[in-house]
């Protein structure tokens, strides 16, 4: 996230309330701002999202027997308010890099600015090597996350921001996992968005990033590195999208087909070590 200096200047409780109800007024849910001379963001609540359409994935978690795709329907209004202000909280009190919750009420946060470069976009912009080294950083966030006994639930890459004087840090917690299944299932949720958000970015060098995912499986709880490998193996069955026509190929089909091909690389046996 990023905050430029025509954001909108915040010194008092007065300014916020100010601030909140010309958003209203013109229909914005979050905008960027500067609180006491500092950037920040203000997010206000909205309605929750209908729920055929959660259903919908759900019925689609069964059919591939994966809890972990299970989807969770984020709060609306002031609940959703208090989910998000709480994730913080819990993430912020376990070590974790996130934002700071600056003030709020039931309809809004105001919350600090992480910085202005998402991991995406490092990773989409980097030469191979540094590519993979930006990847490493983000896995290692979500590692640290997951040995604090924490979730994400939206690790995508574009979710994961970074800024030289902070560091790595993670945004977005308007849903909460833990409502609709176990702990291990939602940091196996955590992993698979990393991986389809990163694919396509390692389209030409997969096996070198299928290596890094083994990698940093090893270090994870049996049954999350375990489930992780059972949602690999069925979504392999998604690189069979490289085989619809041109006029199909556009960039969400190609995502979801280097991630089938990246599941398929890593549902093979490894090959074995010379010696």
């Amino acid at each position: 996230m990023a905050a430029g200096d025509a954001s909108p200047q915040l010194a008092s409780r007065a300014d916020i309330d100010a601030q909140v109800a010309a958003m209203r007024q013109t229909g914005q849910h979050i905008r960027p701002v500067r609180w006491q001379g500092q950037p920040a963001w203000i997010k206000l609540s909205v309605p929750q999202p209908p729920a055929w359409r959660y259903h919908l994935l759900a019925g689609m978690a069964r059919l591939l027997q994966q809890p972990a795709m299970q989807p969770v329907r984020p709060h609306g209004g002031a609940a959703g308010i208090r989910n998000e202000a709480g994730r913080l909280h819990a993430l912020a009190a376990a070590g974790l890099h996130v934002p700071q919750l600056l003030a709020h009420d039931d309809h809004w946060l105001l919350i600090s600015d992480l910085g202005q470069t998402t991991l995406e976009l490092l990773i989409r912009h980097a030469n191979p090597p540094a590519r993979l080294e930006h990847w490493q950083r983000g896995a290692a966030y979500i590692q640290q996350a997951h040995r604090a006994g924490q979730y994400l639930s939206q690790a995508f890459a574009r979710n994961l921001v970074w800024s030289d004087e902070q560091g790595l840090g993670a945004i977005d917690f308007e849903d909460d996992p833990i409502s609709a299944m176990p702990l291990a299932q939602a940091q196996i949720r955590d992993w698979l968005p990393y991986f389809f958000s990163t694919a396509v970015y390692f389209e030409d060098r997969l096996p070198v990033l299928c290596a890094a995912i083994r990698g940093v499986l090893e270090h994870e709880d049996a049954a999350v590195r375990e489930g992780v490998q059972s949602a690999l193996r069925r979504t392999a069955w998604l690189r069979a999208l490289r085989w619809l026509p041109a006029r199909m190929q556009r960039r969400d089909v190609r995502k979801t087909q280097c991630f089938g091909e990246l599941a398929r690389l890593c549902s093979q046996p490894r090959p074995a070590s010379s010696t």
